[in-house]
């Protein structure tokens, strides 16, 4: 009886719905009214938009290790192309102080006449969604080391066939570094490289230089602090950078610790993550993560260091009332990685997927691609891409040196990096005490680099910069 009551009272709401739309439609309509189609154009028209060939990025970043640099400007579609359409693209030197206001950055023009098209710049195809040209930027005795260039190319001659909407599609925003003089953890291009964590309380990111293969070359490509700490504070009511003493002692003795590592290719990274009060990195308004990123670009900048790293571990529930604070979620994690990405759009933005720090694939249509860098996973898994994002930019194993978990860069592990595509392996916590063991971990990296890992001659003791013999001073 109930079911059959259901039934015919849903027939009768369904019939009056009706009735009442009929009515309204026929109360509404206006025969022989024109039509604005204007709303259809954008459905109607293709659009395009520019990307480096080889990252498929808008703003990608570009490292000079070698004397000259190719890839190539690729111009997308939003459909096919019906006939034969051609662009030319070129420099735009007038977009660079848009650009620069934008993002709050400073970057200075790369010499133009170290940048070279193929073709003159021309692109031409026909019934496809894209084509590229070739790009080569060239080092010069003008270029500065430790400073971030920028050659923003433009479509300047596009077919009537397709419409450029915006100053962001029509530009793709290349940002150069000379990295030609450090160059000792640069190991090829393509190859999986490796992503270290240093636990600041009582061992020195100087031992990155114990690893070093039978070549000459660096194992280490990034190090992290690990780490700073997002914190509340309840004078401000806003969340901040705090540094521990040990964190702030790295800081403070910047040249001493820090940029030797830069100095051999060694990026350096501020590691983040909560500390048991509101402040956390996946709980973060909008307004509170642009303020954050900020900040946390104010200190990559000053301490001239590579970008961040962020967990999302340790936070307590935010005060929702505080607008700088929302709900835990990946959606306000991914929010801080893009503000992050905008603040600094020429340092690395990475993350440990753990609690809710990954996850979120876009913000405001941005793909993650676009602002994540690196993702590496927890102690024996693999990270995975989300988005456009592909293996390059995930870790595909992660060990814990300390303890001894994890898993080891075994022959195999590594020929499973290689053909799974990933981009990094990852390690956290070596201590000087344990070479012996860790260094047993790493018998796939001649697979990987085509050189065995050298055994240890050298490490640093806490707070010292001066190399010691090991294993004959380690307890001394």
């Amino acid at each position: 009886m109930t079911m059959k009551y259901f039934k015919s009272g849903l027939l009768l709401s369904m019939a009056l719905v009706s009735f009442s739309l009929m009515t309204s439609c026929a109360d509404d309509l206006e025969v022989g009214k024109k039509i604005d189609e204007s709303q259809y154009n954008k459905v109607l028209q293709n659009n395009a938009y520019l990307r480096d060939g080889k990252s498929n990025l808008s703003a990608p970043v570009v490292e000079l290790y070698e004397n000259s640099y190719t890839t190539s400007v690729k111009l997308n579609l939003t459909k096919p192309a019906t006939t034969a359409t051609s662009a030319k693209v070129a420099i735009d030197v007038s977009y660079l102080e848009t650009y620069n206001q934008e993002h709050g950055t400073d970057f200075q023009l790369y010499p133009q006449e170290l940048v070279s098209f193929d073709n003159g710049g021309i692109i031409n195809f026909t019934e496809e969604k894209s084509g590229e040209v070739g790009m080569t930027i060239t080092g010069g005795e003008s270029v500065l080391e430790d400073q971030t260039y920028a050659i923003p190319v433009a479509i300047t001659e596009p077919s009537s066939d397709f419409t450029v909407q915006n100053e962001t599609a029509k530009h793709c925003m290349y940002l150069v570094k000379d990295m030609r003089n450090a160059s000792d953890a640069y190991k090829g291009e393509d190859v999986v490289k490796g992503f270290l964590f240093f636990e600041v309380n009582g061992t020195n990111p100087l031992n990155a230089f114990s690893f070093e293969l039978e070549n000459g070359k660096l194992l280490w490509d990034v190090v992290v602090l690990f780490a700073a700490n997002i914190n509340y504070d309840s004078d401000a009511g806003r969340p901040f950078v705090k540094c521990n003493p040990q964190v702030q002692y790295l800081l403070d003795n910047n040249e001493t610790y820090l940029q030797p590592l830069r100095k051999r290719g060694i990026k350096v990274l501020l590691g983040l993550l909560g500390n048991h009060d509101m402040a956390g990195l996946a709980q973060l308004s909008e307004q509170g993560a642009k303020d954050f990123a900020r900040e946390i670009a104010q200190y990559c900048y000053a301490y001239n260091l590579d970008g961040v790293n962020y967990d999302d571990e340790y936070s307590k529930n935010p005060d929702l009332d505080n607008p700088a604070f929302d709900s835990p979620s990946t959606r306000a994690a991914a929010r801080l990685c893009y503000e992050t990405k905008r603040a600094m759009p020429d340092k690395l933005v990475t993350v440990f997927d753990y609690g809710r720090m990954y996850g979120t694939s876009s913000v405001d249509g941005v793909d993650a691609d676009e602002w994540i860098d690196v993702v590496v996973p927890n102690y024996g898994g693999s990270a995975s891409p989300i988005g456009n994002m592909t293996y390059k930019k995930c870790a595909g194993s992660a060990a814990e040196l300390n303890l001894g978990g994890g898993t080891s860069l075994s022959s195999s592990t590594a020929q499973r990096l290689i053909s799974g595509g990933y981009g990094w392996h990852m390690g956290f916590a070596p201590s000087p005490a344990k070479y012996g063991s860790i260094f047993n971990r790493y018998s796939g990296a001649s697979t990987l680099y085509g050189s065995d890992l050298k055994d240890p001659t050298i490490f640093y003791k806490h707070q010292d910069p001066k190399p010691y013999k090991y294993p004959d001073d380690l307890y001394n």
